[in-house]
């Protein structure tokens, strides 16, 4: 079922609600900035000194115009897919930097400035990723969720059970979270990523959620009361984003449509170190 097909309501309900024990999966990128990728969400601190214009209120205007610059600094930093960064994508064109530099004023001030000693003024503001017209929005693909199922080699395979979501374990393999990872079989053949999934749920959800252990992947809302998990048996690309896992549990990822739909929903997790 494509999403724009759904009943009103249905993206509110759907997901994500992060177990409140798990670990976070976060980076830091800047001096001052860092990604929760669990969270989907950047956070930075400016700093700005006493003098200028404006006072107190302009101090903390211009903190707050410190934070973006580290806003910018840390997406400019991530991994936009296994071969380049955001970075790299700004600089194809002006048209992609200067709507990644607009978005990136989307932060709200996370709690009260804090006034220290020497008269400098810090404050903590957050970015979130996820979506309409936020960053997600801004660097995924335009065409998303064309392709079709992996074919099955031959009727009997792939029948391996209806899931709900997917947990790819892809701890010990050094993967790094990035905007569109991909799950490979041991082919090359894409079993799941940006041409995959729904370009709605992605830029609403992610592509994918990160954790860091099981249990609470598994207790998360995103991949629902049953599901499957599967051991990655390699990290790929040059920023190791991508996973591979094996052929068998790829057709059964494809070959039951209620689990094709799952990948189409973005209800992936990878767990890494």
């Amino acid at each position: 079922m494509r999403l724009g097909r759904l009943i009103p309501g249905v993206l509110a309900v759907m997901m994500l609600s992060v177990p409140l024990h798990a670990q976070i999966v976060s980076e830091s990128i800047s001096d001052a900035g860092s990604i929760n990728w669990s969270g989907q969400m950047i956070q930075a601190r400016g700093i700005a000194i006493p003098g200028g214009v404006g006072g107190r209120a302009g101090q903390i205007r211009a903190a707050e115009l410190d934070a973006l610059r580290q806003i910018l600094e840390t997406v400019k930093g991530m991994r936009l897919s296994s071969a380049t960064t955001v970075e790299n994508y700004m600089l194809s064109s002006d048209i992609i930097r200067t709507r990644v530099e607009g978005v990136a004023r989307n932060f709200r001030r996370v709690g009260d400035p804090v006034y220290m000693n020497d008269g400098s003024i810090e404050v903590t503001v957050e970015m979130s990723l996820t979506g309409p017209g936020q960053f997600y929005d801004v660097v995924m693909p335009v065409n998303m969720g064309s392709s079709a199922p992996i074919p099955q080699a031959t009727s009997s395979q792939g029948n391996g059970g209806v899931y709900s979501g997917l947990i790819v374990d892809a701890r010990d393999l050094a993967v790094r979270p990035a905007i569109t990872p991909r799950i490979l079989d041991e082919s090359g053949d894409v079993v799941y990523g940006s041409d995959i999934i729904d370009r709605q749920w992605a830029i609403q959800y992610g592509l994918v959620g990160y954790a860091k252990d099981l249990e609470s992947a598994k207790l998360d809302d995103r991949v629902g009361p049953n599901p499957i998990v599967v051991k990655a048996l390699d990290a790929t690309g040059t920023n190791r984003t991508d996973v591979v896992i094996n052929d068998l549990e790829a057709r059964i990822l494809h070959g039951i449509s209620q689990n094709f739909t799952f990948l189409r929903q973005g209800r992936v997790i990878f767990l890494v170190d």
